[in-house]
């Protein structure tokens, strides 16, 4: 599995692969203004992102932009998996990226 939880292989230890994906599954990169944020806002950010995978059941992605200097990605990553250490939490872990994916879509909607 990737670090978003897509499957990219199938198989058992010590023996091929039965199965491959063709492709990483990875959606399209998620910046600040595909998040909602001003042009203006956008240019204050940088760094790596801090992403959440859903906790099940939430299918959730959560993403935590920085502005310019105040990039505390590593550090707040670092606190989160102390926390998640210590209440064994067996979900997805957080990471740290300056790529940030969309999730994949997993269905359709309409909200009116």
């Amino acid at each position: 599995m990737d670090p978003q939880g897509n499957l990219l292989s199938v198989g058992i230890v010590g023996a091929p692969n039965i199965w491959h994906a063709k492709t990483a599954t990875y959606g399209t990169l998620m910046t600040p203004t595909e998040m909602g944020f001003t042009p203006e806002q956008a240019a204050k950010m940088s760094g790596p992102v801090l992403v959440e995978p859903p906790n099940p059941p939430d299918q959730v992605y959560r993403y935590r932009y920085y502005q310019i200097g105040k990039n505390n990605c590593q550090s707040d990553l670092k606190k989160i998996l102390a926390d998640r250490a210590a209440n064994n939490a067996t979900s997805p872990a957080p990471y740290c990226t300056d790529n940030p994916p969309a999730p994949a879509v997993k269905g359709n909607a309409s909200l009116f």
